[in-house]
């Protein structure tokens, strides 16, 4: 049948995906598959059709005869049009003259001392070691074992500047998976090449191949095993390819009946069960052959959901079109891009932003600093200003009364609690050591500065209101257990309050431990404490024989007294509502209190971050701690099996959160039918306590595999083995809930994953939400989500709801910036504002699209560029720019020097740098002018120093527009700074 293979080109073929893949195995190399991103697993591994593949390859494997797949995004990579010119082949026995080879490596990016170093007859490339003869290549090392050939590539980066496709340069026929999802880019790079489509959304003929597709099993092993009677009576070959070793040997057990063999290479024997490895999906009956998947059958085999995996914060720097900005004159546009116009000969890039009534604004992209981002989102887009009305400042100056007043009566908040008496704890020599011996690791850099920070607090005579914000299991407990010694050293009691009975117990766990041996009494006060104990407990709190009372709710309730409350410590703030936080008030206006959070609340950052609170932050995390991989997915069977078994195949557990208790049984036989290989064990509010505990027991002590849950464990458990969590429905769920459901794995230095699933259609705000939980993958940010919360949802009434209009009018940024200005004019705080400098040259400065041609990145750069604070920063940003699109241009060139003279510039006070026909003018802020007047005399062009306006008129006869820069650099260099 391989002979026929030709005659399948320029055809459509409806085969399952592992028809596929075996047609596709069976190909003469070289051959191209290309496949939807999220597919190419699928084919990653052809072993059990007994051929290998190349899987999005690049330079390195441009000589092979083999067969490539490449998802449709890597098919239209940048690739260079002369590849060759662009992949070095290094060689034992080949001879590389030295400049030959320094000049080559230099042009794939590298720079001499900064990527590699020569060391007399060695140069060492990152993990490449080269040893030379004269000219002749002796020895090649790479990663400290020797190799005879390497194939080095262009430094990470450089593949920007690249003008070819990658699939132009990969011969052979080309298979096409799921044609309708390619891009329409692909088609014309196709033109005259032998194709064959797998599937249908393309207008080729069809050709029947007597394939039959099956429909999935869904978890029924004896309707499969019917159909296995069936076909091995017939005598056909049936082969299960099986994913994951542990459901290998689950089948082997489950199916023991019909005495599977495991074979490494199809096709297997006649009337036999053979189970292969391979990842692949589907199944059909062709000819004599069977196929099954794993897939096939524990899924569902509906439609494939499109994984997206977080990307890290992305740079606030960079626009897209549809953002809505704020300018400080003009309020509120939309931005639609970047427009390249030319005044007076030359060419700059300008931000276009459209205004109420199809207004538009032409802003230099020098002054994207001065610009804010709104939150805004086309599901609730803000009102656009009208330019021209002073409807905005009329806006800012209505807030700007409000501001005033709230600013006032923030301060005599403040100041009152200055003027509280409290009590302070002054340190004690013999007993603050005690409690640092029994902490196992070292405390992190942050950690020390929180610490040191609370303790200060502890010893003023003021009550302390701090909040320590930091991420999972960086150490916010650590700093309250050694907050809590120090006070009960001084004989006062303790109260620390969380939101759940599991955290309260764990949290009790942690105390006693650490407190043993020690005279300090803990006790833990929860819906789990027993009647008679409960009674002890309240009565040693009212007597004083209780040290630390670990609590719930139940902590605020009216009978519960203390003798001398020195500390009150609250977990997770914004967990409690509103009357709870009232008695919280209550308690705390004479004591001392520290608020722990991993995602403060908006309301709650918000007030640290105009001084209503004190703030310590923890970012740093402990040492060996990896981020946690996010990804987000429409619900997806397939997806779900995998997870799990990839997690438990690596020795780990997982948390599975399914926040419906009316329906949580259901999904538990769902899930038992899915992944029949794992054991699972469920929990949430409705059941009873005690079993409830001993559910997560058992889960520690690995009597489970997988924790079916519902958000019952966002906060206080933990296990060290558990770190792959599923979240159904996460679009329904907080930032703040969906960020500590995250906090449960990742507690070691395992690499840990995220699964976040939602329905296939989101709103605007949910997707943004899911978004900033996918890119906020980083560890240390709790801090980051908190305020990309207070943009996503607002901010909500910091002393009543007459703030709401005006933060919905102006944004919370500029409400911020309003309050934090009223507070400072009241404090008599001077604002360190940044010097602006008005540059107005005809020089044709930009970095044009042709260099740079993504608009995202562009605007990203002109905001990097337009932030810098020092020509080294510049200067990064430079060898950045070439490292990753090649040398500059002339514009590109001018634009960098503009923005070297305006540092410059800041620094000497300068207020503009302008021209008129015969001359270049600089102004400066002040006088007299301090400079270094031989210096002046020696420049070579005529230069005369002004007293009104304060300066220095250039003479620019003999110098070119592209020379302006480095001429007033060069004067500007012999004037003091100011």
């Amino acid at each position: 049948m391989d002979t026929l293979l030709r005659t399948f080109y320029g055809h459509r073929l409806n085969l399952p995906q592992v028809g596929a893949a075996w047609l596709f195995a069976r190909e003469a190399p070289p051959a191209v598959l290309l496949v939807p991103e999220e597919r190419v697993r699928r084919y990653q591994d052809l072993s059990a059709f007994g051929v290998p593949v190349y899987v999005n390859p690049g330079l390195e494997a441009l000589e092979e005869k083999a067969l490539f797949v490449f998802s449709y995004g890597e098919a239209l990579a940048p690739f260079p049009e002369d590849p060759e010119a662009w992949r070095l082949v290094l060689e034992v026995g080949r001879h590389y003259p030295r400049e030959a080879l320094l000049s080559r490596l230099l042009q794939m990016g590298y720079a001499r001392d900064e990527d590699y170093r020569v060391l007399g007859e060695v140069l060492e490339l990152g993990e490449v070691r080269l040893e030379f003869f004269g000219d002749e290549l002796e020895r090649l090392l790479v990663a400290g074992t020797e190799r005879r050939r390497h194939v080095l590539l262009p430094k990470p980066g450089k593949a920007e500047g690249f003008q070819s496709h990658k699939i132009r340069h990969f011969p052979g026929p080309v298979y096409l998976d799921t044609p309708a999802l390619a891009p329409k880019a692909l088609w014309p790079l196709l033109e005259g090449r032998p194709l064959v489509a797998l599937g249908s959304g393309v207008e080729f003929p069809p050709l029947e191949l007597g394939v039959r597709p099956l429909p999935p099993y869904r978890g029924s092993l004896k309707a499969l095993e019917k159909d296995l009677a069936r076909w091995l009576g017939e005598g056909k070959r049936v082969h299960l390819f099986v994913g994951h070793a542990r459901t290998l040997e689950y089948l082997r057990r489950r199916l023991a009946a019909f005495e599977p063999q495991v074979v490494e290479r199809f096709p297997g024997p006649k009337g036999r069960l053979s189970l292969l490895p391979g990842a692949f999906e589907g199944g059909a009956e062709w000819g004599e052959h069977v196929l099954l998947t794993e897939a096939l059958v524990f899924a569902t085999g509906g439609v494939r959901a499109r994984l997206r995996r977080g990307e890290g914060l992305t740079d606030p720097g960079a626009l897209t079109p549809g953002d809505y900005l704020i300018h400080p004159e003009h309020g509120i546009g939309q931005f639609l891009g970047l427009e390249t116009r030319e005044v007076l000969g030359a060419r700059r890039d300008y931000l276009v932003l459209r205004y109420k009534g199809e207004g538009r604004l032409y802003l230099p992209v020098e002054q994207l600093p001065l610009l804010r981002r709104h939150p805004g989102t086309t599901d609730d887009p803000p009102e656009l200003s009208s330019l021209g009305k002073n409807e905005w400042q009329r806006a800012k100056e209505r807030a700007r009364k409000d501001v005033e007043e709230l600013a006032a009566r923030l301060l005599v908040l403040q100041a009152k609690r200055k003027a509280t008496p409290g009590r302070a704890f002054p340190p004690l020599p013999d007993w603050d050591p005690l409690i640092g011996k029994g902490f196992p690791y070292e405390l992190t850099p942050d950690q020390k500065r929180a610490l040191e920070e609370v303790l200060r607090d502890l010893e003023s005579p003021h009550p302390m209101d701090r909040l320590v914000s930091g991420d999972v299991g960086f150490g916010k407990t650590e700093v309250a257990l050694r907050a809590a010694h120090r006070v009960v050293g001084h004989g006062a009691q303790v109260a620390f309050l969380v939101p759940t009975t599991l955290l309260a117990e764990q949290h009790g766990k942690t105390f006693r431990k650490r407190y043993q041996g020690l005279p300090v009494r803990v006790a833990v006060l929860s819906r789990f404490t027993p009647e008679k104990e409960e009674a002890e407990i309240l009565k040693g709190l009212a007597e004083g024989g209780v040290d630390i009372v670990i609590g719930t709710h139940r902590l605020l309730q009216p009978d519960v007294r203390f003798r001398d409350l020195g500390l009150l410590i609250v977990d997770e703030e914004h967990r409690f509502g509103v009357a709870q936080k009232e008695r919280i008030r209550e308690l705390k206006a004479e004591v001392d209190t520290l608020y722990l959070s991993a995602t403060p609340i908006p309301r709650t950052l918000y007030s640290a971050l105009v001084g209503l609170k004190d703030l310590s932050s923890i970012q740093t995390p402990p040492p060996g701690r990896k981020p946690i991989r996010t990804f987000l997915a429409p619900f997806d069977p397939l997806l779900v099996r995998e997870a799990i078994l990839q997690e438990l195949e690596r020795g780990g557990k997982v948390f599975y959160v399914h926040d419906r208790v009316a329906s949580i049984e259901a999904r538990r036989r769902y899930l038992e039918n899915l992944v029949p290989e794992a054991r699972i064990g469920v929990v949430h509010g409705q059941m009873p306590e005690g079993l409830v505990e001993e559910t997560m027991l058992l889960f520690a002590e690995e009597a489970y595999d997988v924790l079916l849950a519902t958000t019952i464990i966002e906060s206080g458990l933990d296990v060290p083995e558990a770190n792959t969590i599923l979240i159904e429905r996460a679009d329904r769920l907080g930032l703040a809930t969906l960020y500590q459901l995250r906090g449960r794995v990742g507690r070691r230095d395992q690499e840990a994953y995220a699964y976040l699933f939602h329905p296939p259609r989101l709103t605007e705000a949910a997707e943004k939400r899911l978004n900033a939980i996918a890119d906020l993958s980083d560890l240390g940010s709790g801090h980051l989500l908190a305020e990309r919360d207070m943009e996503i949802r607002g901010v909500g009434n910091l002393l009543g709801p007459e703030q709401h209009g005006h933060i919905r009018a102006l944004s919370l940024e500029v409400y911020t910036d309003l309050l934090e200005e009223a507070i400072r004019k009241l404090k008599g705080e001077a604002k360190e504002e940044r010097p602006h400098v008005t540059l107005d040259l005809a020089l044709s400065a930009r970095l044009p699209a042709e260099y740079v041609g993504s608009l995202e990145a562009r605007s990203r750069y002109y905001g990097r560029f337009a932030e810098a604070r020092s020509l080294a920063e510049l200067s990064r940003l430079v060898r950045e720019l070439k490292e990753r699109y090649g040398p500059l241009p002339e514009e590109a060139e001018n634009f960098v020097n503009l923005a070297r003279l305006r540092l410059v510039a800041e620094r000497k006070g300068v207020v503009s740098l302008t021209e008129d026909l015969t001359h270049l003018q600089a102004v400066f802020g002040y006088w007299p002018l301090d400079y270094d007047a031989r210096g002046l005399k020696g420049l070579p062009f005529r230069l005369e120093i002004t007293q009104y306006p304060p300066g220095f008129r250039l003479e620019k006869k003999g110098l070119r527009p592209r020379d302006y820069p480095e001429a007033l650099m060069e004067t500007l260099f012999l004037f003091a700074d100011r």
